[in-house]
């Protein structure tokens, strides 16, 4: 084990006395009280979060850094690593297997965090495996295509290519065709929701469920105090938003397309049962519970979780954070019920 590792577990199991001593203060924003344990985070990483970043290269490199704070794979859920010819490319994805594995197994389709700049397929690599556990379903998390290389919408055009590849393919894979869900979070919830509406207008099968946390979706700033409250969070600030924005929509083009709105898509009917959760220190916070609010205003199959005492990104705080790792398996718990009842 890491050396960083080490500590990080130290940290999460410290004495709340130490951790108050550590922390300061508790930071309160809007009335919600940070996790203890991601404040201590943030304070220790306050010098890091100051640091100018300019470039996509700046980015991608301080993001390297949160590749401690996950928590190891589930014991025995065991993986492969495997290469699509997508669209234009070559992609990669990485499946998870469920510890018992059979020949019609459910599956979840996971889109990984990282405002479509960011990371990988391996990003959330320990929320994957928990799926695989707890819903007994094959997981498979794609490697998309980036942008600013890439010109949006080819995240959404490569997840799309996955649901149409695993369709198409379910009996080699193993997987039942009517039994798949979609999953992501921020960005991933921008996919995944945005999948959604595009595979009820085209028809045919739909995704048993979906679950998106902390999701991105909308590119608009409008209407959403908390990316002014926020602005200046672990790990996510309204600066790193705007550089996201920047990059994925060059002088504003594809700014205002469909596919980046799903909050302001004019039909939100009939969309598959959705569990969202929305943290309370994140600058995009508010578009997250307005797209909750506005699913069940359409008369969709709900559950929204707003876990006020956790920030962006929770679902790979859970080295840091047991309250992080608390919510993981609650969305991860209720997701499995979709599966159990299909």
């Amino acid at each position: 084990m890491r050396f960083e590792n080490i500590i990080l577990d130290i940290l999460r199991v410290l004495p709340k006395s130490v951790l108050k001593l550590i922390a300061g203060p508790p930071l309160v924003i809007d009335g919600n009280q940070l996790d203890l344990n991601i404040q201590v985070a943030e304070k220790l990483s306050e010098k890091e979060m100051k640091k100018t970043r300019i470039t996509t290269h700046d980015y991608r490199e301080a993001a390297k850094k949160f590749d401690l704070t996950g928590l190891p794979r589930v014991k025995k859920i065991k993986i492969k690593d495997i290469e699509l010819n997508g669209p234009v490319e070559t992609l990669k994805a990485r499946i998870y297997y469920p510890k018992i594995i059979s020949s019609h197994d459910g599956a979840v389709l996971f889109f990984h965090q990282g405002g479509l700049v960011l990371w990988d397929h391996l990003t959330n690599d320990y929320f994957c495996s928990l799926l695989a556990d707890k819903c007994d379903a094959k997981v498979i998390s794609l490697d998309y295509r980036l942008c600013p290389e890439n010109e949006f919408p080819a995240p959404i055009e490569d997840c799309l290519f996955l649901w149409d590849y695993v369709q198409e393919n379910s009996s080699k894979l193993g997987i039942n065709p009517n039994k798949i869900a979609l999953a992501g979070d921020s960005a991933g919830g921008m996919i995944s929701s945005t999948m959604s509406i595009i595979l009820r207008d085209r028809g045919g099968i739909q995704p048993i469920a979906m679950c998106i946390a902390y999701p991105w979706v909308t590119s608009s700033f409008d209407d959403q105090p908390s990316l002014q409250s926020c602005a200046d969070t672990f790990p996510l600030s309204r600066e790193t938003v705007e550089f996201f924005n920047k990059s994925v929509f060059p002088d504003r083009k594809n700014l205002d397309h469909r596919w980046a709105n799903p909050l302001y898509e004019n039909d939100l009917t009939n969309l598959p049962p959705t569990i969202i959760a929305t943290a309370g220190f994140d600058p995009i916070r508010d578009q997250g519970n307005s797209f909750a609010e506005k699913l069940i205003n359409n008369k969709n199959e709900v559950k929204h979780h707003f876990f006020s005492n956790l920030s962006h990104s929770f679902l790979i705080l859970g080295r840091i954070s047991n309250e992080a790792n608390r919510a993981c398996i609650q969305l991860a718990s209720e997701l499995a019920q979709y599966f159990d009842h299909n």
